[in-house]
């Protein structure tokens, strides 16, 4: 199994419109074989003690899937190829982690 954690940080006064390709997106994503789930989420305040600094503008992408070579199909797709340009100008940054479980 394979987890990613994407990280975006989205201009101001495009979060609507950026939350909106997303939402017309996820569908089509998680109807993919091998996709397990792919969520976007927003900060919010914690009691944790170790969280990063709140950022109204920050979504992060959690995705999990069944292998690599599942997520590099998704990274093939039309819909992710069309999805990229739609959203670039939208966002400041993006960066991105794969992992695995441990154990």
């Amino acid at each position: 199994m394979i987890h990613i954690v994407v990280t975006m940080i989205v201009k101001p006064g495009r979060l609507p419109d950026f939350l909106a390709e997303c939402e017309k997106l996820r569908p089509l994503v998680l109807a993919e074989p091998g996709c397990i789930e792919y969520v976007y989420t927003r900060d919010i305040a914690s009691p944790l003690g170790i969280q990063e600094p709140l950022h109204a503008n920050r979504i992060s992408l959690i995705e999990k899937w069944d292998s690599l070579a599942a997520l590099q199909v998704h990274m093939e797709q039309a819909h992710m190829k069309e999805f990229g340009p739609r959203i670039q100008a939208m966002r400041e940054s993006v960066t991105a982690r794969v992992t695995e479980p441990a154990f």
